[in-house]
């Protein structure tokens, strides 16, 4: 008898599970869809191998099991089955796969405060994952309990950690959230065990607002690799959740291009989509199929209010797709929710040329001899949106290259930003000199920085020499790409750094808020500058991104 495996649900239409079980070894794994009064009859079918189960059978399966894990009955949730010697056993493995996700965030629960929303299967499983983490206090939301949405901020404000397991903005109905994050000012951390979109919307607000977040794919593929386990009774290495995670990311996330009108976006769609195998999308060719006439006669006819209110219905539909190349119009950037539809599927670059070198014949705006104006007022719209700027210098063929190998990487490079003595005073130390930015700030700042030049930021700061030596020293066995230094007064005193700088030979740069050529005689030395690749004085805190962006380039 051929035995039966696949995914138990109500509605599974936005499911990636078959192409991850098949890439874990299970070629018949397949799709169930069944309503509730056949779930008995089902369940009872001796051909049944292994199931994974999903909204909303995860506690109504358990009455046909004839016997549960007891870490699944703690739990009070299944979502793996498996029949051995005609006996149906229940597991629940989302927990390998939520704690591997949070691990891999570098989300610690431990002493947190620790929100949960949503109160179903989903939920007894975070509720079980912060219990097994030592989390302080585990709070539940729904939307009639004693905590709800509506008294959140006032009860909660003080929580460190949100995790969603509601299905709120998950594909097909991909706006809204759950919540808005800025009613919750502690919070460090955001899990959503969504993967579909890749960000929803509360990811995006929390990226936004520089937290650690986490997307609920990786938890996905590592319960899936747990349930095979149990289904065919062989270890499976996590290194193969790394890969289907990253394999299936590659596919399933839009390319999307953003721009001035006349960067090049077509054309480098289309060699993208040469390149990747992805089908390429001219958003304004479906803009003229919806409206069934020319774009610069919709704007003749109608103004660009109505030409904006097209585009906004046929962005929102073609970015619900996934696995595109997707060449948006020069303005698709002008509302909001285009820039959120946009991110949520996919990685979006801006390409970037001189307004010198861009064309305007058949462009209604540009034409209008106004592109100084444009770029002031969307050049921060394009760079909200974009993940990646491209600058599109070089043949179309060179610029999709580049924006291929950046959407394959699965390494992003790495940079150590270390700050010296009495950074850590940042906003109240002397800030006639140092400015009113605190060290929180600086952090965060550099972080959203590192987040658009596609690298990975971590920091140090220590007031003692040897623990920054320490810290360069441990960056050579980290393997880190980059050092970004603030040696603070050690600057003008330590020949220590600058071997530590000059024996791992990382490339490194200096950076200081304030100049100290400008400064007393004593701070006019520097003994670590030898050793850089460069420095940057006198620029204030931005002088740090412009260093990581030194850096990027070595």
């Amino acid at each position: 008898m051929e035995k039966l495996y696949g995914l138990l649900g109500r509605r599974l239409g936005h499911s990636w599970s078959v192409p991850i079980h098949k890439a874990l070894g299970c070629e018949g794994y397949r799709l169930i869809e069944l309503e509730p009064e056949d779930l008995g009859d089902f369940l009872s079918r001796e051909e049944i191998g292994g199931l994974n189960v999903t909204i909303p059978y995860k506690r109504d399966v358990m009455q046909y099991c004839d016997e549960i894990d007891p870490a699944a009955e703690i739990i009070g949730s299944v979502n793996t089955l498996v029949r051995r010697d005609g006996r149906l056993t229940g597991y629940n493995t989302d927990i390998d796969g939520f704690l591997y996700t949070l691990r891999r965030a570098g989300i610690s629960l431990k002493g947190k405060k620790v929100l949960i929303l949503g109160s179903g299967g989903a939920s007894l499983t975070a509720r079980a994952a912060a219990k097994t983490e030592g989390a302080r206090q585990v709070v539940v939301v729904s939307r009639a309990g004693e905590d709800n949405y509506e008294n959140l901020p006032d009860r909660h404000g003080d929580a460190e950690v949100l995790i969603n397991t509601t299905p709120v903005g998950m594909w097909p109905k991909l706006e809204g959230s759950p919540v808005d994050l800025r009613l919750l000012p502690k919070l460090t951390d955001v899990a959503d065990v969504i993967y579909n979109p890749g960000r929803t919307n509360l990811l995006l607000q929390a990226e936004e607002l520089g937290l650690r977040r986490a997307g609920g794919l990786p938890m996905l593929v590592q319960q899936a690799k747990r349930a095979e386990e149990l289904f065919f009774d062989r270890a499976i290495p996590d290194a193969e959740t790394k890969k289907i995670t990253a394999q299936l990311r590659r596919e399933m996330t839009n390319i999307v291009l953003v721009g001035m009108p006349g960067s090049g976006k077509t054309t480098v769609g289309q060699e993208l989509a040469r390149l990747s195998g992805k089908p390429f999308v001219d958003l304004d060719g479906e803009i003229v199929k919806k409206a069934g006439r020319p774009i610069p006669e919709i704007f003749a006819q109608e103004g660009e209010g109505a030409f904006r209110k097209i585009e906004n219905e046929v962005l929102a539909e073609v970015c619900a797709k996934s696995g595109q190349v997707i060449a948006t119009g020069g303005g698709a950037v002008l509302w909001s929710e285009n820039r959120s539809a946009m991110r949520r599927t996919g990685r979006v670059y801006r390409l970037r040329r001189r307004l010198e070198d861009l064309p305007t014949e058949g462009r209604p705006l540009s034409q209008a001899g106004r592109l100084e104006e444009m770029e002031r007022v969307r050049g921060p719209l394009y760079a909200a949106a974009a993940d990646r700027d491209i600058w599109n210098d070089k043949s179309p063929e060179e610029t999709a290259g580049r924006i291929w190998r950046d959407f394959m990487s699965e390494k992003k490079k790495s940079i150590l930003v270390i700050n010296g003595p009495n950074m850590n005073l940042l906003g109240i130390r002397q800030p006639e000199i140092y400015g009113n930015t605190d060290y929180v700030d600086l952090e965060n700042l550099i972080t959203a920085e590192a987040e658009k030049l596609g690298v990975s930021v971590s920091f140090f700061q220590s007031n003692h020499e040897g623990d920054l030596v320490d810290a360069i020293q441990q960056a050579y066995f980290d393997k880190v790409d980059g050092i970004l230094i603030n040696p603070g007064a050690y600057t003008h005193t330590s020949i220590a750094l600058l071997d530590a700088v000059k024996s791992v030979g990382i490339p490194t740069v200096e950076v200081h808020i304030s100049d100290p050529e400008k400064r007393e005689a004593f701070r006019h030395v520097s003994y670590i500058r030898e050793a850089c690749v460069g420095s940057i004085r006198g620029h204030g805190v931005q002088g740090y991104l412009e260093g990581l962006r030194l850096l990027v380039e070595q």
